[in-house]
């Protein structure tokens, strides 16, 4: 009896021990680095909200961290790429980004910018909470790659 006991309270210690550093910008930081990141830095843009930047795979991405509270633990964050465009953005470029919306489940893409602008940005994120038991780890990383490559296989193709 005592040892499924102890085993409980073992895995509860642990499940909170990986939360709790999972919400930190200092621990993700040095995950991205041990799982194929570089030129990882850490900006707090202010006592709440982090900024972790990042390059991986070619593309420049970013970890932005909030809710932080006094002991920098954040519970929201959201990753995300971006990618500056030349001239204007047309109206196919708008559906584009909605068709993306529309068929795939995981990510949101969005365009900022408009018509009477010289240039424009498209881009996906992947929006997460790291309260409860929600981890943010290589996992979620991996599953941003897998939705970025998406997005980007999504733009490129014609019609």
């Amino acid at each position: 009896m005592l040892k499924p006991l102890a085993l409980a309270i073992a895995a509860a210690s642990m499940a909170f021990t990986a939360s709790a550093d999972a919400g930190n910008p200092d621990a993700v930081a040095e995950m991205l680095r041990n799982t194929d990141s570089t030129n990882v830095e850490i900006e707090w843009v202010d006592d709440t909200i982090a900024r972790i930047d990042a390059n991986r795979n070619g593309y420049n991405y970013s970890v932005r961290m909030m809710d932080c509270n006094a002991a920098k633990y954040c519970v929201s964050n959201m990753i995300f790429a971006t990618f500056d465009m030349d001239g204007s953005p047309a109206l196919a470029d708008y559906m584009k980004v909605n068709e993306y919306n529309d068929s795939y489940p995981f990510g949101r893409a969005f365009l900022i910018g408009g018509p009477d602008e010289d240039g424009y940005v498209v881009g996906v994120d992947y929006t997460f909470m790291t309260s409860d038991e929600n981890v943010l780890g290589e996992e979620e990383v991996n599953l941003f790659f897998v939705i970025l490559d998406s997005f980007v296989d999504h733009m490129q193709e014609e019609g």
